[in-house]
């Protein structure tokens, strides 16, 4: 359907759609209306240019019920069709600058990975993360706006400083999951809520003793607003068997078994990501902790408008778990660089 002939159907949706808000009450309407306008609007200038008005009609007509669906959901939806648009899911960035205070040498020495140098690992490396999620079902399938999706999130530490090492990807962690994501029809505080339930593996794609994985299920509960938004996503972590070793230091332990049995001590069993957006500035914070042993990790960023849809960024990570191969290392890293996607 020509853009053209799809904007002024949709004008007619919106049409239809304000005069049904009209019946409620002024306060409640005039949010709703705000919310009904930006999905039409968002529909027309980022929608294919074969969406029909079908499309537009059930994608915004679930905005009239009262509870207000987040308005990231809706954008992303308005562009899961799109041939041209990859949805972030986490944050994508590169920290061309990083330092930390004190590198994890343990794991290189006792291997004798790098033979004759006493401390391989230098505190200065690059960081980068790509994180994305394609939905895996097109259609509403329990409620309006739910879906099931496939994520993946991979971060790098880049010894790009080291020359004596000739400058090698120290650890890159791999993060693919699967997840059923769906607005929860309540209305509260003047935002929204929503829910996921997923199972997400992990690991650093190495073998023997570098070796580091784990895989968990979650649920995670999250409310937005217009500026700021806080999600709480407890786990379980799925049982491995118990690696057995022979003892022989000349000969590597069996592939199979956990390679990290104790990792639930230092990233206990969730993770809280809180976060704030002014419009020009987003700050946000990601805190991992165990009632158990008191561990855990606080991860705090801040992002400001550079030029275009480039920002500037700003990471500083406190505590365990930053990497797998640092799972049980205390951290502390500091980073300035480059932002692409923001949470909010």
């Amino acid at each position: 359907m020509p853009r053209y002939l799809c904007l002024y159907l949709c004008l007619g949706v919106f049409a239809s759609l304000a005069q049904g808000q009209a019946f409620g009450a002024e306060g409640q309407a005039a949010g709703q209306m705000d919310q009904v306008e930006r999905c039409v609007l968002n529909t027309v200038a980022t929608g294919a240019s074969d969406t029909t008005l079908r499309e537009v009609r059930d994608t915004c007509r679930d905005l009239q019920n009262g509870a207000k669906v987040p308005a990231r959901i809706i954008n992303e939806k308005l562009t899961e069709n799109s041939a041209f648009v990859i949805t972030p899911h986490r944050q994508n960035y590169l920290l061309p600058v990083t330092h930390n205070a004190k590198p994890n040498q343990t794991p290189w020495i006792e291997q004798n990975v790098f033979p004759g140098i006493e401390r391989p690992i230098e505190h200065a490396e690059s960081k980068l993360q790509i994180s994305f999620k394609v939905p895996l079902w097109y259609q509403d399938l329990f409620f309006a706006n739910d879906g099931v999706y496939f994520g993946f999130t991979m971060k790098s530490y880049w010894q790009v400083f080291n020359e004596p090492l000739s400058k090698p990807f120290r650890e890159t962690n791999y993060r693919p999951e699967v997840f059923y994501q769906t607005p929860i029809p309540v209305s509260a505080w003047d935002g929204a809520f929503f829910t996921r339930v997923g199972f997400e593996h992990e690991s650093n794609g190495r073998s023997q003793l570098l070796s580091r994985s784990w895989n968990r299920i979650f649920v995670g509960v999250g409310f937005l607003r217009e500026r700021w938004a806080l999600y709480i996503q407890p786990w379980y972590r799925i049982p491995e068997e118990r690696k057995e070793d022979d003892g022989d230091p000349n000969t590597p332990p069996p592939p199979d078994g956990d390679d990290n049995p104790d990792i639930d001590d230092y990233l206990g069993h969730y993770e809280f990501v809180a976060v704030y957006n002014d419009e020009r500035y987003e700050y946000s914070s990601l805190v991992r902790y165990s009632f158990e042993t008191g561990k855990g990790g606080l991860e705090l960023s801040a992002s400001f408008p550079l030029w275009g849809r480039l920002k500037g960024f700003v990471q500083y990570y406190q505590g365990y778990g930053e990497t797998l191969i640092d799972y049980n290392h205390d951290v502390q890293r500091i980073g300035l660089g480059f932002l692409l996607t923001d949470l909010l």
